[in-house]
């Protein structure tokens, strides 16, 4: 991108936590926080941020249920050495047991405060009424429990097994040369051995029937949140999904938006999203609502997904979902991190770093019938995930229970 005046690194491990024991979940997000912790070069987080951020630029890291990924933002001039504190701490990490113990206190609050958080709270639910005692259903957090569990040598274990060559993507977009990316790539990495890589724990159980959670909590609001079994992110149907997502609760013209907001001020937030996995997925609704207009706002929720199952898609509401994805993802790729980040996923997750054009042909390609048919397949009742954290009794679940029946 030789027009920018920024380059953004980011280094991808397959890794994330659907990969871990249930004893010591929550270790590839503690790897995460410990990379930062220092290495022989730069002795702690300070000396590590200090250096990147007197360059002008930002480095920060994530974890999700696949993947782990470190990176950095930068003004171009400054690439080799914004590259060589990445490469650092991504080898030279000391991991110190006196950092690693500081650490946990550090995560156990950060879980802690998920928990006093009903927005997440509730998705945080959700995935452990869906995938039930699997590693999706757990968070990629962990709980104290695990993360206390973690020791030094578990971390270096982690580290050894899924930090490797063939288990890792580095992108790069901005104003630099391919040929001097691959040159520091080669530097760096070029050394390190490959091994084989554990692959995760597949999900194959079937859902037979709805279930309902409900979290009894003093909140002003209720916090509602409806989950569908769905496919993974290689199924051929996924473009025809994200289409689906967009006209039922993506933006302020979207179904949901028009129908719980707009019309019947039930809501502040309604909004739909997809969990995409390589193996399964799940597509979700959540409502932030008046907790004495519960049962009113799933009844509507329902409503509306009963709508789209029975009832065609406009053909203006197709046109204006795929304008929408074609837009949303242009915009994106005008950021050189959020471009690194779509290549460097697609090619960690699928194998392949798609072009924009590719994805726009594909998304073309959807018919209404398709988006009907997803929407037949996966809105369901015996497919019904409901979670709701609320000043709720144990009574209300047969209530609920009813208004799912013959969904």
């Amino acid at each position: 991108m030789p027009y920018m005046r920024s380059i953004s690194i980011v280094i991808g491990i397959g890794t994330g936590s659907r990969y871990e024991e249930k004893d010591y979940q929550g270790i590839s997000h503690l790897i995460e926080h410990m990379l930062f912790k220092g290495t022989k070069k730069r002795g702690n987080t300070l000396e590590i941020s200090r250096m990147v951020e007197g360059m002008g630029g930002a480095i920060n890291a994530s974890t999700s249920e696949e993947n782990t990924f470190l990176y950095v933002k930068v003004p171009f001039e400054v690439f080799e050495p914004a590259f060589d504190v990445l490469a650092d701490i991504m080898l030279n990490s000391l991991m110190r047991d006196e950092d690693l113990q500081r650490e946990k206190v550090v995560i156990i609050e950060e879980i802690r405060k998920s928990k006093d958080t009903p927005e997440e709270l509730v998705g945080l639910l959700l995935d452990k009424l869906m995938w039930k005692n699997h590693p999706l259903g757990r968070g990629i957090l962990g709980d104290e429990k695990s993360v206390k569990a973690i020791s030094r040598e578990k971390l270096m274990t982690h580290i050894e097994t899924y930090y490797r060559p063939n288990n890792m993507v580095i992108s790069v977009a901005g104003k630099v040369k391919e040929e001097k990316v691959i040159s520091k790539a080669k530097k760096y990495f070029g050394e390190i051995e490959s091994n084989p890589i554990r692959k995760y724990l597949p999900f194959k159980e079937v859902q037979q029937a709805h279930r309902i959670n409900i979290k009894s909590k003093k909140t002003n609001q209720a916090h509602v949140c409806f989950g569908f079994p769905a496919i993974s992110r290689v199924h051929p149907d996924r473009y025809a999904l994200d289409l689906l997502d967009i006209i039922l609760g993506s933006g302020l013209s979207s179904r949901l938006f028009q129908e719980i907001r707009e019309k019947r001020s039930l809501a502040y937030d309604v909004h739909s999203y997809i969990q995409y996995f390589g193996d399964t997925g799940s597509f979700n609704i959540y409502a932030g609502v008046d907790s004495t207009r519960v049962k009113e706002s799933i009844k509507v929720i329902l409503s509306e997904l009963k709508k789209l199952r029975e009832n065609d898609v406009s053909c203006a509401e197709l046109t204006k979902a795929k304008e929408m994805y074609k837009g949303a993802l242009s915009l994106n790729m005008e950021s050189t991190l959020n471009h690194a980040f779509w290549l460097g996923s697609r090619l960690l997750l699928h194998g392949k770093a798609f072009t924009e054009r590719e994805i726009v042909e594909k998304v073309e390609k959807v018919e209404i019938k398709d988006i009907m048919e997803a929407a037949q397949k996966i809105f369901t009742e015996k497919r019904v995930n409901l979670s709701i954290i609320g000043p709720y009794k144990e009574r209300d679940y047969n209530e609920l229970d009813n208004l799912i029946k013959g969904f």
